[in-house]
């Protein structure tokens, strides 16, 4: 029989045996359900105020004063920009100011009831002497 004429169910006994490849084969790996690693962590980017934006709020922190001082509430515009207070904070520090004072005038330091004072001896004694005098 001719390699090339031969049907492909017969087989030559004397040719060698196809090799299979001896390949291990290698059971799949579990795989982790992590995160993938960042190698750089993102960080939120906080923008500087500009410039226009700071002067905005130390305008609105000196109206905020302003109006304290009408109330009669001092507060220093300077020392509170400085530090950096927000005006809502500047508002809510007035009204806690307002509220105390408010407190404190409904407690009211009275006197006690004055009693009926005795007449000194010589306004008592003047008094008498008119009174002999008209009758």
């Amino acid at each position: 029989m001719n390699a090339i004429t031969a049907p492909a169910d017969e087989t030559d006994p004397e040719a060698p045996a196809p090799q299979a490849e001896t390949t291990p084969v290698q059971a799949p790996m579990p795989v982790a359900n992590t995160p993938p690693q960042q190698s750089d962590p993102v960080v939120p980017v906080i923008a500087a105020p500009d410039a226009d934006a700071i002067r905005a709020e130390a305008a609105e922190v000196a109206q905020v004063c302003a109006q304290a001082a009408r109330l009669g509430v001092q507060i220093d515009a300077a020392d509170a920009v400085k530090r950096g207070l927000k005006p809502e904070a500047l508002r809510a520090q007035v009204l806690e100011d307002l509220a105390a004072r408010g407190d404190a005038a409904s407690i009211v330091a009275s006197a006690p009831a004055a009693t009926a004072a005795k007449d000194s001896p010589l306004i008592a004694a003047a008094k008498q002497a008119a009174t002999d005098a008209t009758r």
